[in-house]
């Protein structure tokens, strides 16, 4: 399974990480650069709806999680049979990404329930500390594996086909990926009856237009992640056009400004755990929400590389200090057999806003030209919006009750890098342990400190 994960993790540096920076290449144009980065992300969400339905077709987790695996490593190698049809619609690409995105999602529900009945509660969170570490590895090799093979090519008559190649390696890793997960074995875990699937499916329809219409804390901390996403995607997908339009930054230029906001990410973690034990999580919160509000800003400020690679470096360690918040925040009160459909919605809700604030950014880099300046603009109005998200901070009081939990314990796995995101990341839920246990709900993390 420690395979299994390395492999995952060098597909998602190598692979899909480069699309957006694919089609700059062939000449698509910078909207669909950032389209590619969003849309098929929500179209996958919607398609992840069908989880439910399709894991009870497939009456295994197993066989599903395999089958959907191996798709998202089929759609890679889609798309590198497509760089050489340049002939072919831009909308064309949409297609094997959102399968990409769509396989990728469902797969992910399934698989967090059936590696529950495969490891042990007592050996989960040495293990998947261990694997969450030798993922990390696993993308910084595909990134930096990607990135050297197009410095290798560019200017050359292959600079574009060289793409196909990093398609081709990353669909590999996830066909092997995929080749791990058929050994291990079935677990006892029983799939879903078709009653329980329709009261579990009501359920999470009936949870979801509760949370709009009486949002309650925990709503209104939904809220504030989706106001958050919203105003990072305003600037976000446009980076990548940025530095290789712009700038005219070379591959390995754009290559190390990725791995280094991923890189600041990781590093973060560890003190930022010991940063929630000492003052809390919800001040953890704030110090990671108000730190990401200013620095697509920055990017206004100087284009030297060196200047934006300190921001990067920022951009990480501020990152995980909010991701680490919020995951803290959003799991815990969360009992364990709705953990499942809850990060579904979640799925759905995050994938919107990511869209809702790249057409926005769009439409300023319109307005403006589409130009150097644009995308100045776009910088500046990303930093303006993510600063409404203020208003939706949870304050000093427990937005959601407090726990003992292990911080060590908490593990989540990257699905994909963005710049000055640094990365997607979805929490890998067996590491989480039982709510019942773990939770006490009246006291909050500030009075009772969680263990780094």
């Amino acid at each position: 399974m420690n395979a299994d994960g390395f492999a995952f993790s060098v597909m998602v540096g190598m692979g899909e990480t480069y699309l957006p920076a694919f089609l700059l290449a062939a000449g698509r144009g910078a909207m669909a650069a950032a389209l590619i980065a969003t849309v098929p992300l929500l179209t996958g969400s919607l398609l992840q709806l069908l989880t439910p339905w399709a894991i009870r077709r497939f009456d295994s987790y197993r066989r599903f999680v395999v089958v959907m695996s191996s798709a998202q490593a089929a759609s890679l190698v889609i798309l590198a049979a497509m760089v050489f049809a340049p002939w072919l619609p831009t909308w064309s690409f949409f297609i094997p990404a959102t399968t990409y995105w769509g396989s990728g999602l469902s797969t992910g529900p399934a698989w967090n329930t059936w590696v529950e009945e495969l490891v042990p509660a007592h050996l989960r969170a040495g293990f998947f500390s261990r694997r969450s570490r030798l993922s990390h590895i696993g993308v910084l090799v595909g990134l930096v594996s990607g990135g050297m093979l197009l410095r290798s090519f560019e200017g050359t008559d292959h600079a574009v086909t060289i793409f196909a190649l990093l398609f081709t390696c990353g669909g590999a890793a996830r066909f092997f990926s995929s080749a791990m997960l058929y050994r291990q074995s079935e677990g006892q875990d029983k799939v879903l009856t078709r009653g329980e699937e329709r009261l579990r499916n009501t359920g999470l329809l009936q949870e979801a237009v509760t949370r709009v219409t009486r949002p309650g804390p925990a709503g209104r901390f939904v809220l504030y992640l989706m106001t958050v996403q919203t105003g990072v995607f305003v600037a976000g997908p446009y980076f990548t056009p940025f530095m290789r339009q712009s700038l005219h930054h070379s591959w390995a230029e754009y290559m190390a400004l990725l791995s280094i906001g991923y890189v600041g990410k990781m590093i973060s973690l560890p003190w930022a755990g010991r940063i929630a034990n000492a003052v809390g999580v919800s001040r953890l919160m704030w110090i990671g929400g108000l730190g990401i509000i200013p620095i697509s800003s920055f990017w206004a400020i100087s284009q030297s590389f060196w200047f934006l690679a300190a921001i990067q470096l920022i951009s990480g360690l501020v990152w995980g200090c909010y991701e680490l918040a919020m995951l803290l925040q959003f799991f815990r009160e969360i009992p364990r057999n709705r953990r499942v459909h809850i990060l579904t919605l979640y799925n759905l809700g995050n994938s919107s806003a990511m869209v809702l604030g790249t057409v926005i950014g769009a439409g300023i880099l319109t307005m403006w030209g589409g130009g150097f300046e644009g995308y100045l603009a776009v910088f500046v109005a990303s930093a303006i919006a993510r600063s409404f998200s203020l208003i939706l901070l949870p304050g000093s009081r427990p937005a959601i009750a407090g726990t003992r939990r292990r911080l060590r314990s908490l593990v989540s796995r990257t699905i994909a890098v963005r710049p000055m995101a640094g990365s997607f990341e979805r929490p890998v839920l067996p590491s989480f342990g039982d709510s019942a246990d773990d939770i006490i709900a009246q006291e909050p993390l500030s009075e009772k400190r969680v263990r780094a």
